[in-house]
């Protein structure tokens, strides 16, 4: 009967080690158990936590408790259990004995592969509780613990319209885009940006049709509809995306619901990035590259012109636009190997494109600068496949080298502390 006495409220801040022998599904009473010997103390340098419990029963949710730990995606904690935990914050490590390290991946792996058909039973189980006319994304999801991720995958059935129809919550027919809507919701997932959020909740009600006002407004909608439609002949503007929307109604209506979730998870207030204040981008939000491209107005309604490179100069702005990929292991050509990272808060190592070197025009164009007159915004992601952040302005405090030239960046916005840890040097020790 004593098995919960040390789950909250007792400081023994000596304790060194602990022992798990009680089953817990929660992440939060997960997260109070080993609470109790993350306390500081004196002369104590770590913690040893041995976990004897999860072997309980076949569908223990091991995403749900490696998740809270990590941070990690469903699809990140996969490849971290099965290569090892590299991204975990220095001083920290997570050792899995070989027969549990194989039962937690099969754990994962039959998540991913049954999510959808798990997704609906929830889904059915809920409604019966709730009522049909009570279910909303955000309560759903929070509810039952379930990830935007599993909601919204890259292929086979997904999104939240989808998810209602396939569990019986939805009389309208199936329209001819809910397949591809469903799927190409999932790229706004990384949403952050209040501006942007607001827009989507603004797709609320069918009848008061979001109205463009401005050309920021006209930009906003645009990125929408270029995030959605990724292909690069998929050419139109925002007004037509936003008729062909309205098309589908129940669509509409996911959007304003994402939009509501994006919204309640992230704290980042609308900030103007400094020396593109006409532009709708918020500094130190998220953004594709699509995005980013479609709100400087070099993607526009009737040009979509492919583009692949790293750095973009902006001749009629004066403003080079820096694309910075910090891991390069996967997607990239073998020689791609540019060390590019946060050496402080105020200073970013960046290395040019080989063809740089002093004497060339871009070479140049980087050393004259600010004398010259040319701009610099810098934009970091940590890998292939996720989002950019943009940074804001930088510039030069010194250079060195030659094709590449290795670039130390002054920025004119100190990144926040998560960010620097995000991006810096030691982000990988």
């Amino acid at each position: 009967m004593t098995c919960d006495l040390y789950n909250e409220g007792v400081d023994l801040p000596l304790v060194d080690t602990l022992l798990l022998l009680r089953p817990t599904q929660s992440p939060v009473l997960f997260q109070q158990q080993i609470g109790r010997g993350l306390r500081l103390a004196k002369g104590k340098e770590s913690c040893l936590i041995l976990d004897f419990v999860g072997r309980h029963r076949e569908e223990f949710r091991f995403d749900r408790l490696l998740s809270t730990l990590t941070g990690l995606s469903r699809a990140q904690l996969i490849e971290a259990v099965d290569k090892g935990f590299g991204l975990l914050p220095p001083g920290c490590h997570i050792h899995l004995q070989r027969q549990t390290r194989e039962q937690v991946l099969r754990s994962l792996r039959k998540l991913v592969q049954q999510n959808w058909r798990r997704l609906r039973t929830e889904l059915q189980a809920y409604a019966a509780l709730r009522g049909r006319t009570d279910v909303r994304l955000a309560r759903f999801l929070a509810e039952q613990a379930i990830e935007l991720d599993d909601l919204y995958r890259s292929s086979g059935r997904s999104g939240w319209t989808n998810l209602k129809c396939d569990a019986g919550l939805l009389s309208t027919s199936a329209g001819s885009e809910d397949d591809y809507f469903g799927r190409r919701f999932g790229d706004l997932l990384h949403i952050d940006d209040p501006v942007r959020s607001d827009l989507l909740c603004s797709l609320r009600e069918p009848d008061a049709a979001y109205r463009v006002r401005d050309e920021r407004d006209r930009r906003l909608l645009q990125m929408l509809a270029y995030q959605v439609d990724a292909q690069q002949h998929q050419k139109g503007s925002g007004e037509d995306f936003l008729q062909r929307l309205q098309h589908h109604p129940e669509h509409a209506a996911e959007l304003a619901e994402l939009g509501e979730v994006l919204q309640a998870r992230s704290s980042l207030r609308a900030q103007a990035v400094p020396g593109l204040e006409d532009v709708p981008l918020s500094l130190h939000a998220a953004y594709g590259i699509r995005e980013i491209l479609t709100a400087l107005g070099w993607l526009s309604p009737s040009r979509r012109t492919p583009f692949q490179a790293g750095v973009l100069a902006l001749h009629e702005r004066k403003v080079e636009l820096l694309f910075v990929t910090l891991d390069k292991r996967e997607g990239y050509h073998e020689r791609i190997a540019y060390r590019d990272y946060a050496i402080s808060p105020e200073l970013f190592h960046w290395q040019s494109q080989n063809a740089a070197g002093p004497q060339t025009p871009t070479g140049r164009r980087y050393l004259e600068s600010p004398g010259n007159g040319w701009g610099f915004q810098l934009f970091v992601r940590t890998a292939k496949g996720t989002p950019y952040r943009a940074c804001g302005p930088v510039t030069l405090e010194r250079a060195e080298g030659a094709k590449p030239m290795s670039i130390h960046w002054r920025l004119g916005v100190t990144l926040p502390g998560r960010l620097f840890r995000e991006f810096s040097i030691l982000r990988g020790a």
